[in-house]
């Protein structure tokens, strides 16, 4: 079974022709979400329709978005980084395709896509947190997955940053540790105008002072944020995900070294990369893609 697996994101949208977990060829579009909501929604429409005219081989279109998602009527209620609000995806990719349309939440579909082929496979107490332009987490508690559309939001747990966030709140996750407030907060602190995260994590690496303190602020607060979670749900397992996961050891290290720190009687669980990397949302929309046939 061949179908079409899209991840939209804040920065980018993911494309792909999947089956299974195996992506035979893909595509990567701009969000352009700073050009407005209802731009980076056509954007995400344009992407659907470009991947069904040069697949026509794919038997059904998945779609995952961050925010609030209602899974069951196709619709992206809201999301704070993107803008846009009560959009009805399904009804629009099946008016363009003609094909079954599956439609989730981007975080929650890659950790069923972990889960199932990647790195958090065969764990029954899991934990799987992208790092992009926002975070949330999918959390995988005694096998199954947690769907509550409001569940995992740890990018607004509040980690004492001195920023306000998207959501109306002060203090948040994302606030300090996505790519994008990275960039901000090093371009605020040098005069720099970087992009994203990767080239302040290569300044640090370089030697730059300020690189190397708003990196280890950005490692400290995922820190942070994990042990809340740990406290309350002990996870045997935590998969790092999204852009940032790319930084490899650079992440996971920092991120580690201060959990271990803070243990006190806890267990320590076992921390690691997405296997999946960035694609374990594009592969978790060709999931629900899959099951939208059957």
């Amino acid at each position: 079974m061949v179908v079409i697996g899209i991840d939209a994101g804040g920065t980018e949208i993911k494309a792909g022709l999947i089956q299974g977990s195996k992506i035979i060829e893909s595509q990567r579009f701009p969000t352009q979400r700073e050009a407005g909501a209802y731009h980076a929604q056509e954007q995400v429409l344009q992407a659907v329709e470009t991947m069904h005219k040069n697949f026509p081989q794919a038997q059904a279109v998945g779609l995952v978005v961050p925010g609030v998602v209602d899974a069951d009527a196709q619709i992206a209620r809201y999301s704070e980084n993107i803008g846009w609000k009560d959009v009805h995806f399904g009804k629009m990719i099946h008016d363009i395709t003609g094909l079954p349309v599956g439609f989730g939440h981007d975080v929650r579909a890659g950790g069923i896509a972990e889960s199932l082929y990647g790195a958090s496979k065969g764990h029954a107490n899991s934990l799987f947190m992208p790092i992009g332009t926002g975070i949330a987490g999918a959390m995988i508690i005694d096998g199954k997955l947690v769907d509550d559309p409001y569940a995992g939001e740890i990018g607004h747990l509040n980690v004492a940053s001195a920023y306000g966030c998207n959501c109306g709140a002060h203090g948040c996750l994302e606030t300090v540790a996505t790519g994008p407030s990275i960039a901000r907060i090093y371009n605020e602190r040098s005069g720099q105008q970087f992009s994203g995260a990767q080239e302040v994590l290569k300044a640090a690496k370089g030697g730059d002072h300020i690189a190397q303190e708003v990196w280890a602020d950005a490692t400290r607060a995922i820190g942070t944020a994990l042990m809340a979670y740990i406290n309350i749900l002990n996870p045997g397992l935590i998969v790092l995900g999204g852009g940032l996961s790319r930084a490899g050891d650079h992440l996971v290290n920092p991120v580690s070294s201060y959990i271990d720190s803070h243990l006190t009687f806890q267990p320590r669980p076992k921390i690691c990369v997405a296997e999946l990397g960035d694609s374990a949302g594009m592969i978790g929309a060709g999931i629900l893609a899959a099951k939208a046939i059957a």
